[in-house]
């Protein structure tokens, strides 16, 4: 079976592996090379980096519209487009190409969720459960038959590097049984129940509102700390907390002040119970412990943590 697949981020990498082990992966469409870091030097996504160390060919087009691209896709005579996390939408000449059918790998519980960020807003919004959908691509995004769906528990524990991790473990054996239904002839089925909607995170959804329960703001620093990472601001200046659980307390305080300070962790009241923050990054400066930050920054009682500098 031949497979075309358009992917960029790193949470389509154990899908390709499973791909190429089970069928022939004739190429991958990923994004190009950008200036990254600091040294602005240019980076490949990790789809290009794991086609090149497999020796299977890579296509980096600016326009996927570009008519001579998709002449080449063609010549190429995939049997399926397998699409995971690529970042852009697929225009219909190439949605046709396939002899079969194209199919993406979206992680969560479609119509819940469609969209950019499904597994950071399902975190921040403190869902109890999300999956993976394998579904037909059609020209609306995230609206096609479901082919194949699988839920997992989301742990109070997980955060988006550990709930990403999961899924995209779970994700190559879904995306495998769903192909080999197609191809037995096993027909898909329309989405039902309303749509939700996961848009792209923007640099300000990080911010922190003291005044939303301790629960809320540990569910934002889970679900944001890939990026932009949830922040606020002390003596004027940015701060990232990384790491952080909710504990009983803070009653008739005012959020975002400092309650208390220990060796390990600085206490924090908010609209609704106390956070206990473990992790944190100062403006400049390198993720630590609340513990290390201490010792370079000694932080009383009654200090207070705001949304403005």
């Amino acid at each position: 079976m031949k497979i075309l697949y358009f992917g960029s981020d790193a949470f389509g990498v154990p899908s390709l592996e499973e791909l190429k082990k089970k069928y022939h992966l004739i190429g991958v469409v990923t994004a190009p090379d950008r200036p990254a870091g600091r040294g602005m030097k240019f980076s490949s996504t990790p789809v290009k980096i794991w086609a090149e160390e497999n020796k299977v060919p890579v296509y980096q087009p600016e326009d996927i519209s570009d008519k001579r691209f998709i002449e080449t896709l063609k010549t190429l005579s995939p049997e399926f487009i397998v699409l995971i996390s690529y970042g852009k939408i697929l225009p219909e000449t190439i949605i046709n190409i396939p002899s079969c059918c194209s199919v993406n790998v979206h992680p969560s519980l479609l119509p819940e969720y469609r969209g950019a960020a499904p597994m950071e807003w399902a975190l921040i919004n403190g869902e109890k459960e999300t999956g993976i959908t394998v579904i037909t691509i059609k020209d609306r995004v995230d609206t096609g038959d479901i082919i194949k769906q699988k839920k997992i528990q989301i742990e109070d524990t997980d955060d988006i590097f550990s709930l990403k991790k999961r899924l995209s473990e779970i994700a190559p054996f879904l995306l495998i049984e769903g192909l080999e239904d197609i191809k037995k002839g096993i027909r898909p089925h329309p989405q039902e129940g309303r749509p939700t909607y996961a848009r792209k995170l923007k640099k300000e959804d990080g911010l922190i509102h003291w005044e939303k329960s301790a629960t809320e703001i540990n569910n934002l620093i889970r679900g944001v700390k890939e990026w932009p990472g949830a922040y606020t601001y002390l003596d004027g200046k940015y701060i990232k907390i990384y790491g952080a659980i909710p504990v009983p307390g803070g009653k008739n305080k005012l959020a975002g002040e400092i309650l208390d300070v220990d060796k390990t962790s600085i206490y924090v009241a908010c609209g609704e119970g106390m956070l206990k923050v473990s992790d944190v990054q100062m403006e400049g400066k390198k993720r630590m412990t609340a513990g290390e930050f201490l010792r370079g920054y000694p932080l009383k009682p009654g200090k207070i943590f705001s949304e403005k500098r």
